[in-house]
């Protein structure tokens, strides 16, 4: 081996000696000099930025985060203005958010425009596994498609406490949503209409009865997207010769009666055609029928009493000959009075 350059003047067995120790003073520095090398390189390491982004497009590089407020799984139809998420697991290109068109289309990245009207979540979800397969895209895809269910909230309308929109995930009871909604009011009426955003056509009377629990009506499911009006008392009008004409709800009783309508209008006065009043009600397409009634004859049960419906209007007619000769009657007894009281034999 190489001998160290020593001082001179220093004997062989002394240089021998001195050059040992030199060797091993060197190999331990260059043995520091490889650990202190190789600590900076790894803290290098470490304080290096990950060359892969930690999210591509609209997911992250793993499996997608579902409990960041993605929406939820839906057994119910998807309907148009939906809005869903598409999450395909370790492939995040194929995954994002998009709202279901007037057509029930929903775009998927990198595929194009798939048709899901009408599909629950997970027979959305196998229609975009099948075509992310059929167009070899993704190795064995696992996807997951869920719905906002604030975008489709169940609003409820008409004779409750606090109406609005209310985003419930999931199916409910219609009187769970009315409860919900705060309960009805003192002028709620007896009929309760169900539609859907997504078929506003599509309406729904169910007879509502507060009073009856555990029936079909009161048990009836209700989903995100439905729209609830609770509507008012119906409105009669009683006009004419009765002592009290007004407007009169038809709150009272499941059905009010002719005779009772004109109870509550405090009953027919005097000078009245009762066998020529009439019946004046509208039809769902708005054109009025007007039927002649036989007030004489109803109210002393010699006929059908027919029901008085939402709308309908009674007038009484005044009997024109009766009271030409009551005001005759009348003219002829002022007439004698006053010439009893000034004639002067």
């Amino acid at each position: 081996m190489r001998e160290l350059c020593v001082p001179k003047g220093v004997s062989i067995r002394n240089r021998r000696t001195l050059t040992h120790n030199l060797t091993h003073k060197k190999a331990s520095v260059a043995a520091c000099a490889l650990l202190v090398v190789a600590s900076i390189s790894s803290l290098a390491q470490e304080q290096r930025p990950a060359l892969v982004p930690l999210s591509t497009g609209s997911g992250s590089t793993g499996s997608p985060n579902l409990s960041s407020g993605i929406g939820e799984l839906t057994d119910q139809p998807i309907g148009p203005g939906a809005v869903v998420h598409i999450s395909v697991f370790n492939a995040p290109d194929f995954s994002g958010t998009s709202r279901v068109s007037e057509s029930g289309d929903v775009a998927v990245p990198v595929v194009g425009a798939v048709h899901i009207e009408g599909l629950n979540s997970q027979k959305a979800s196998d229609l975009i596994v099948s075509e992310l397969t059929s167009r070899n895209l993704v190795l064995e895809p696992h996807v997951v498609v869920t719905v906002e269910t604030s975008a489709s909230g169940i609003t409820i309308l008409g004779e409750v406490r606090s109406p609005g929109i209310y985003p419930l995930p999931g199916k409910h009871l219609l009187s769970d949503m009315l409860a919900t909604a705060g309960g009805l009011t003192g002028n709620t009426g007896r009929v309760i209409e169900i539609s859907n955003n997504h078929t506003p056509d599509q309406k729904v009377d169910l007879p509502w009865d507060p009073t009856m629990h555990n029936t079909t009506n009161y048990d009836r499911p209700v989903n995100p997207g439905d729209r609830i009006l609770v509507k008012g008392c119906g409105i009669a009008y009683i006009g004419g010769h009765v002592a009290k004409p007004g407007a009169y709800s038809l709150c009272g009783s499941q059905q009010i009666t002719m005779s009772e309508a004109i109870a509550l209008a405090g009953g027919i006065v005097a000078y009245t055609s009762e066998r020529h009043s009439y019946l004046i009600r509208t039809g769902p397409d708005g054109a009025r029928t007007v039927q002649e009634i036989d007030l004489h004859k109803i109210l002393r049960a010699q006929t059908a009493d027919p029901v008085v419906k939402e709308d309908d209007i009674v007038y009484v007619t005044p009997s024109g000959i009766k009271l030409a000769l009551d005001r005759a009657v009348s003219f002829a007894l002022a007439v004698s009075t006053s010439l009893i009281y000034t004639y002067h034999p």
